[in-house]
């Protein structure tokens, strides 16, 4: 077999037929760590090239132990059943958590982990696997770095990269591979900057890539958020400092776009203030100082937030970014349009009276996207991140005004709800959302295609 049966709850749900989202139904009852990952491999935003996958990371209570699971999403976008990967030996894939998963070429799922300690492979160190849902999966290769701080992207095409550590001689460097839609493989790494510094120095890190597959690497060191382009074909562009670093842990959102500019957006969170902060670049990847988008007194009972902003280019290549402001004293999430003047006016998408917090923006097939909420709910000693609603609202870009969104979907009701993620068949419109709940079980829903 080629995959590890583990205890399963069953994938009750149906598809949505006239309603927007299908309830709720528990796919594995195993406790996760971590976020878990809706992948579907594609090499145009309309176009699938094999089954999609939700991929998540599991702890020693879970039948096969500690370790990685995924369930291959059917041509219905309904998850089966939940299975330790394989390779072709029946060898399982030893990775543990927390795991990220990208769509790669020729229809394969990717995965990247921390290595179990099993066979030469240093503990913690980061291992990279891909294959196809159903399997197999090739044998993980050690990129001799530690799993602590890796970063995804994947661009038309099928095209894929992955930015991590190296510490040769205990030095970290920062590294990028890609793996180019017509090939088998990552290439070999390239080194985007040398920090001089231990692991723990490097504590967010992203990657986009465009058309052509020019790669920019954004990274914070030392209390400032530097970004680099390596371009598919020449020499890597020089360093370049955007402006003051998030938090560690948290999300930095990049898009590289096929006119030659990008645009970075991140959050800072200092001494009870919120910056949110966009660098739009001008042709060449040259950045100038970066826009203040919003800075606000932090609402209280939130100390520890930190996963905003994030950007989508949507199917029609317009660029779209959300992120979580304030209002009246409220978390809210916000959404903008961006073009090559900048950042367009926002509209505020959740409820004006409630606390909201970004989880996920995703972009369709339709020139449409998707934003993934959480919302906390109230007690005397703060927001409860324990107690937690998930909502969504689809959007279109309303160039030259507002993105437009319709109004808020429940997906599930107050409860032990986190990690909140979502994304797009593009063969078929109908939008998968995964989430722990109690105990950290795995929950999913699935939205109609289509729907307003």
């Amino acid at each position: 077999m080629l995959f590890a049966d583990v205890a399963f709850a069953g994938a009750r749900g149906t598809p949505p037929i006239g309603g927007k989202w299908s309830p709720p139904a528990i796919l594995s009852a195993c406790p996760g760590t971590g976020a878990p990952h809706v992948v579907f491999p594609e090499d145009s935003p309309t176009n699938g090239t094999g089954p999609g996958a939700i991929v998540w990371s599991v702890t020693a209570p879970c039948p096969t132990g500690a370790g990685v699971l995924l369930a291959p999403i059917s041509a219905e976008d309904l998850p089966g059943q939940p299975a330790a990967p394989r390779t072709a030996t029946g060898a399982t894939i030893a990775l543990r958590g927390p795991v990220s998963a990208t769509g790669g070429p020729y229809g394969r799922v990717v995965i990247a982990g921390a290595a179990a300690g099993e066979g030469a492979t240093p503990t913690g160190e980061l291992l990279l696997t891909e294959g196809v849902a159903g399997g197999p999966f090739a044998s993980p290769l050690a990129l001799g770095g530690p799993a602590s701080t890796f970063a995804f992207a994947t661009a038309y095409l099928g095209d894929a990269a992955l930015a991590s550590l190296a510490d040769p001689h205990d030095r970290i460097s920062v590294q990028l591979r890609v793996q180019r839609h017509h090939t088998q493989r990552f290439a070999a790494p390239a080194e985007v900057t040398a920090t001089g510094a231990g692991a723990d120095s490097i504590e967010a890190l992203t990657v986009a890539l465009d058309f052509r597959s020019d790669r920019l690497v954004v990274f914070s060191l030392r209390g400032s958020l530097y970004a680099r382009e390596l371009p598919g074909k020449g020499a890597p562009h020089a360093l370049q400092r955007l402006g003051p670093s998030p938090p560690a842990g948290a999300r930095i959102a990049a898009v590289l776009s096929d006119d030659d500019r990008a645009i970075v957006a991140w959050t800072v969170r200092h001494d009870g203030q919120t910056s949110v902060y966009v660098s739009h670049s001008q042709p060449g990847v040259s950045f100038t100082d970066p826009q203040l988008l919003e800075e606000f007194p932090d609402p209280p009972g939130l100390p520890a937030y930190v996963d905003s902003p994030q950007l989508v280019r949507l199917s029609s290549e317009s660029v779209m970014l959300a992120w979580t402001g304030a209002v009246a004293g409220h978390w809210a999430i916000r959404a903008a349009a961006i073009d090559q003047r900048g950042v367009l006016p926002s509209s505020t998408i959740s409820p004006a009276d409630r606390d909201a917090l970004l989880a996920g923006l995703a972009a369709g097939p339709n020139d449409e996207a998707l934003a993934l909420w959480s919302e906390p709910q109230p007690t005397a000693a703060g927001l409860d991140l324990g107690e937690q609603a998930i909502f969504a609202a689809r959007g279109f870009d309303g160039y030259p005004e507002q993105v437009k969104f319709a109004a808020p979907e429940l997906l599930a009701p107050p409860g032990p709800n986190s990690d909140a993620t979502v994304a797009f068949d593009p063969d078929s419109d109908r939008a998968v959302a995964a989430w722990h709940t109690g105990a950290g079980a795995l929950a999913y829903s699935v939205r109609a295609p289509g729907a307003p």
